[in-house]
This record gives structure tokens, C-alpha cells and sequence, in this order.
């Protein structure tokens, strides 16, 4: 690697905040898999980017099977403090249309995340500037939203 790609990748690193303490970060069980955030990292770029990493997990005593419909198996949602969405990413994408099969057997995990997300996707032309709720989304059969944590976000 040559120093400017050291230098870049050293950038890059610090730019990213990565928490997930002090979030409301319930998993949730379905049918012996369990579905939990393992991070929500904030790139401090201007604007900002946003990735969230989902760890799925067979906490049952035989393997299981999930099969995601298309090829986001991860997406995104931002709230401005309401009940509803103000933001889907799964209205914003394309994905695949493959199938995304994953097979576990018992104690196995898989993580799957977002990609990075900039700030000016979300808030498109139409939102505010402002502190949104995140969270993260899959699809395997059913919606199995998770809480990611707050985000300062704002475009130039």
C-alpha cells in the first residue's frame, strides 16, 4: 500500500464513529433465529454516510433456514420522531432479485449490512435537516425492524 493509500485508509477509519451502547438495541427471536444490530457506524463526512451490520443467529437446537427475497437484506428506515417512516430505503433501491438463502446450523451466525447510506439519500429534497431515528429492516418472510440509534443529519 503506498503511503497516500495509508494515509486514506487511516481517514477513512477515523471518520467513523461506531456505537452500539446506549442504544435501545432489543433482538428479536423468530422462530429460534435471533436478529440484532452489532453496529451502526456514523462516517463524519459531510454529509454524513450511514451503515448498519445485522447479525442473525440460530439460538435453536436444530439448523435452520432464512430466505430473504431479493438481494437487500438489510435496508433502512429514518423517523422524525413519529410512528411512521419519513424515509424507506426499501423505496429507494434496486435490488436484486435473487433469492438470499441462508442455511445455520445450531449456534451459527451470519452478518449482513447496508453499505453506506449518505445523508443526502435520505434526506432527498424533501426532508429537514435534523436528529432522525434509525433503524434497520429485513425481510425474511415477515418485517423485523431493530432500532439502530439517533443521526445527526444534514446535506451541504
Amino acid at each position: 500500500m503506498t503511503a497516500c493509500g495509508t494515509l486514506l485508509a487511516i481517514s477513512t477509519f477515523a471518520a467513523c464513529q461506531e456505537s452500539v451502547s446506549g442504544l435501545d438495541l432489543r433482538d428479536h427471536l423468530i422462530d429460534g433465529i435471533t436478529y440484532r444490530v452489532t453496529s451502526f457506524a456514523i462516517a463524519e463526512s459531510f454529509p454524513v454516510q450511514l451503515r448498519i451490520t445485522v447479525e442473525i443467529e440460530n439460538e435453536s437446537t436444530t439448523s435452520q433456514s432464512v430466505t430473504f427475497s431479493d438481494g437487500c437484506v438489510v435496508l433502512i428506515r429514518a423517523y422524525d420522531g413519529g410512528t411512521k417512516p419519513v424515509w424507506d430505503m426499501g423505496q429507494a433501491v434496486g435490488c436484486t432479485l435473487a433469492l438470499v438463502e441462508v442455511d445455520l446450523v445450531p449456534g451459527e451466525s451470519e452478518e449482513f449490512n447496508t453499505g453506506l447510506v449518505s445523508a443526502a439519500t435520505i434526506l432527498g429534497d424533501g426532508l429537514p435537516a435534523g436528529e432522525y431515528r434509525i433503524t434497520a429492516y429485513l425481510r425474511p418472510g415477515q418485517i423485523v425492524e431493530l432500532e439502530a440509534g439517533m443521526a445527526d443529519l444534514a446535506v451541504p
